[in-house]
């Protein structure tokens, strides 16, 4: 390439580079009273279609946290012999059928039945270790009311349990 063509490409270069520097030195003001919303469009307001502005959104505050008022609460460990918690079992798997069949609160009683039962099984298995299989195979059926929404297999998982708390009690 000869001398001249550098020549040439020196002035269009600097044109272009004044041009970039002077487009991109805009002048930015920032409005403390106004509204930052007054400038946007509804699409951009809503963030499309469906979508709410965040204002709008009413979600409690604890701490800067969105608390969730469908969560569940913190509970306290289960605690308690196998002879106190067996019975509450029975008694919680003896409401399950009614609460499938009507739409009650079956989830809370198979978890307090799963909860109670995982606080003792190691018990049971050290001191009546041939009943462990039976009682899990009813808090299995239990469960499996629940999730299928099947209140005759409720019923029928409590009336294996029965036999099972009576064979652990002696009551038998």
């Amino acid at each position: 390439m000869s001398a001249r063509g550098h020549t040439r490409r020196a002035p269009l270069a600097a044109a272009a580079l004044s041009a970039l520097l002077l487009v991109s030195c805009g002048t930015t003001t920032v409005d403390e009273n106004g509204d930052p919303t007054d400038s946007l469009s509804e699409a951009e307001l809503t963030g499309g279609e469906g979508r709410e502005i965040a204002e709008d959104d009413t979600s409690p505050l604890e701490e800067g946290v969105i608390v969730d008022p469908d969560a569940p609460t913190t509970t306290v460990p289960i605690e308690g012999s196998p002879a106190d918690l067996l019975p509450e079992i029975g008694i919680d798997m003896s409401r399950l059928s009614a609460e499938i069949a009507d739409d009650g609160d079956e989830d809370a009683t198979i978890a307090r039945i799963e909860g109670s039962w995982a606080a003792i099984e190691a018990e049971i298995e050290s001191t009546h270790p041939q009943l462990v299989n039976s009682i899990q195979a009813t808090v299995d059926m239990a469960r499996t009311a629940v999730d299928r929404n099947r209140p005759a297999d409720a019923d029928k998982a409590f009336s294996l349990l029965t036999d099972l708390v009576d064979a652990y009690t002696g009551d038998s």
